[in-house]
């Protein structure tokens, strides 16, 4: 288990972004995402320092060049 800490975070539903926020993953799943006060870091979670930084769980870079192969 990952789990980025300290990021803002912009979830795409158009809420206002989440600072100092906690997005768990694990086998490269998001498992939670929320505010450092709402989400409890597991034991033994190799923990990210992301401050300064932001996150968008859930971002998938899609761009491909299908004709090129």
């Amino acid at each position: 288990m990952k789990a980025f800490t300290g990021a803002r975070m912009i979830d795409g539903t158009g809420a206002m972004p989440v600072s100092d926020a906690v997005v768990l993953v694990e086998d490269c799943a998001i498992v939670e995402a929320g505010s450092a006060g709402d989400v409890r870091i597991p034991e033994g979670a190799d923990v990210i320092d992301a401050s300064g930084m932001t996150l968008m769980p859930g971002l998938i870079d899609t761009h491909d060049h299908l004709a090129s192969f």
